[in-house]
């Protein structure tokens, strides 16, 4: 039976519409061939490079609908692709319609597609929506071909004619309470940093590090508590903020002394004013401000965002506040599991699961948003590793079919993420071998124990090796960074092949394997770890060495396990897990959610 309940804080409405595809984009090539070009390109990005963007930036979804966070389009000589890597090839294939072509990348560079077309040109791009790393790597690419990218106005603004305007949502300060320290001393602590490495000061144009470094939060993005905006923090410690004003109106004396406020507009002209050595991250700097900083008299330091670093690393007051924020989310999800297990298949669908969890989260009230849009996909739908449900996509819940859940809240006192897959019903054993060969490398990360100075690229095949032995494997990273009410993804560390960023006490990391097998069944188990100091062993000649604590505490299903896979040392993990799970959270659950718990948590 269709649920009466609805959701607070996602839509099953598709925002994309493929069929008007061909109109738009023939209109963009009209557009191209006026302003003189032979192409152009259009990211799934904004000017603050979020993974998240407003209604007003989705130019990507609105002109081929491709409802995807990330990807590019490009334009060249009557030929269209949309880039996207792996995570998405499924959906954009689904999403989309002829003359677009689907470009799996990096397998296939843009500007390898765009030489294998024409060797001469103008390619035209908004420098607003491109970091100067995009830019300059596309200049070395196509360096010995007569291809030359021109910054241009977005050609999608103008024939977008009913685009939706800037967000002004008002902000709002983060305490000190949650925050662990004060927005004055992050200020002083950083700009000692510039002064030591002989900088006048530093852009900061990604909204995480603005919310982080001044203690504010903000609602311009749906799921992600950031306020747009760009900023100079300055080696005298005083920052300047470019912002729509009536956005931080209510923020002066939470500001206080050495915050300056501009507009928006102003940031361009300010930045042609700088002087001195000016730290830059040419992997989020917007071209267009990198242009201005070129016009000033200053020079340059790619030292990179200088507030990513300590924004990642949480202080114990982050750290204890995020496990009060994981205890409420793991008691809404054991409340939800039990619920769902009690259901039949046959009548359930996808839509009655996310509008069930999201309302089992906000039966707290320290819920302040969902951290994205929840991942509920079942049989065939669950092998899209982002697969997000609307009303034309969703199915009903089969008997003996896996049921994917990717989930997580935004609370004030941390941002939450996790992933359990369940099924109504008795799995094949083909699935109970995928599960429990994701589950071994997903306890192999957790068990570990490893020399300071690791990155993910040298962790990341543990989570794999179990998949790799039957040659198998998944196509995203095994986990990725996650803010304190701020972004469910942030850097600078993640868990994958490509990372080579070391992991530092107090990151806090997700440990995500899967597998999906294409039209058929996916899998991904997740819990957040945090990185915490080892225990010194009494002869270890390691100097220093970390471990990971985690943070969700939430049954993993055992009726998906074939425990003949399982060795004993992760059977131990496994019951000790689960007993944690069961002393954390029995006491807040009512009598009949007890039993489902003490059943999904004895031992295995």
């Amino acid at each position: 039976m269709q649920s009466e309940k609805t959701c607070k804080f996602q839509s099953f409405t598709s925002m994309g519409n493929p069929g008007l595809g061909p109109k738009r984009l023939e209109a963009l090539q009209n557009e191209i061939a006026k302003n003189g070009l032979d192409g152009f390109l259009i990211p799934r990005s904004d000017a603050y490079r979020g993974e998240y963007v407003s209604e007003k930036d989705q130019r990507l979804r609105w002109l081929t609908g491709f409802e995807g966070s990330a990807g590019i389009c490009v334009l060249v000589k009557q030929r269209v692709g949309i880039f996207v890597d792996g995570r998405y090839t499924i959906q954009a294939k689904n999403q989309t319609c002829p003359p677009i072509e689907i470009i799996n990348w990096p397998n296939i560079k843009v500007t390898d597609w765009i030489m294998e077309i024409t060797n001469k040109g103008k390619i035209g791009f908004d420098p607003w929506l491109h970091s100067v790393d995009e830019i300059e790597q596309y200049k070395r690419s196509m360096a010995n071909t007569e291809i030359t990218l021109q910054a241009t106005q977005n050609l999608v603004d103008i024939i977008w004619k009913d685009q939706p305007s800037a967000p002004t949502e008002k902000s709002f300060p983060y305490e000190d309470e949650f925050a662990g320290a004060t927005q004055s001393s992050k200020r002083k602590t950083l700009a000692k940093e510039l002064k030591i490495n002989g900088n006048s000061a530093a852009i900061i144009t990604l909204p995480e590090g603005i919310a982080w470094l001044l203690n504010i939060r903000g609602g311009d993005v749906e799921h992600l508590p950031i306020v747009q905006a760009f900023s100079i923090l300055h080696s005298n410690n005083e920052v300047d903020i470019f912002v729509d004003k009536r956005k931080v109106e209510n923020l002066k004396e939470h500001f206080g002394d050495g915050i300056n406020l501009y507009n928006e507009n102003d940031f361009l002209s300010q930045l042609t004013t700088l002087t001195g050595s000016i730290c830059i991250d040419k992997s989020s700097l917007p071209f267009a401000a990198y242009e201005g900083l070129l016009a000033s008299k200053a020079t340059l330091d790619p030292r990179g965002d200088i507030t990513a670093l300590p924004k990642a690393c949480k202080n114990e007051i982050e750290l204890s506040r995020a496990r009060d924020a994981h205890l409420i989310d793991a008691i809404a999800m054991c409340k939800f599991l039990c619920w769902l297990n009690s259901q039949s298949a046959g009548i359930l669908t996808e839509i009655d699961i996310v509008i069930e969890l999201e309302s089992f989260r906000s039966a707290n009230p320290e819920l302040y948003d969902i951290s994205f849009e929840t991942i509920c996909a079942s049989g065939p739908n669950a092998a899209l590793p982002h697969y997000r449900v609307n009303n034309d996509s969703n199915r009903t819940i089969k008997n003996g079919e896996v049921i994917l859940i990717d989930s997580g809240g935004q609370y004030k006192s941390g941002t939450t993420d996790i992933t359990r897959t369940t099924a109504l019903g008795q799995v094949s054993s083909e699935i109970k071998q995928a599960f429990t060969l994701v589950l071994k490398g997903m306890i192999s990360i957790s068990k570990l124990r490893f020399p300071k100075g690791m990155a993910g690229c040298d962790l990341d095949a543990f989570a794999r090796v179990f998949l790799w032995s039957e040659g198998l494997d998944f196509a995203h990273g095994t986990g990725h960074g996650v803010g304190q009410f701020l972004s469910v993804h942030e850097g600078p560390q993640r868990l994958s092949r490509t990372s080579n960023v070391p992991f530092e006490a107090g990151m806090i990391i997700s440990n995500e394997p899967g597998f999906y097998k294409e039209g058929h069944f996916g899998i991904r188990i997740e819990n957040l770890l945090t990185v915490s100091k080892a225990p010194k062993l009494e002869h270890s000649v390691v100097a220093e060495m970390f471990i990971f604590e985690t943070l969700n505490f939430v049954p993993i299903d055992k009726n998906l396990i074939e425990k003949d896979l399982m060795s004993t040392d992760e059977i131990v993990w496994l019951n000790e897990y689960h007993s944690q799970c069961r002393e954390k959270i029995r006491a807040h659950l009512d009598e009949n959610e007890r039993i489902w718990l003490d059943h999904a948590t004895n031992k295995l």
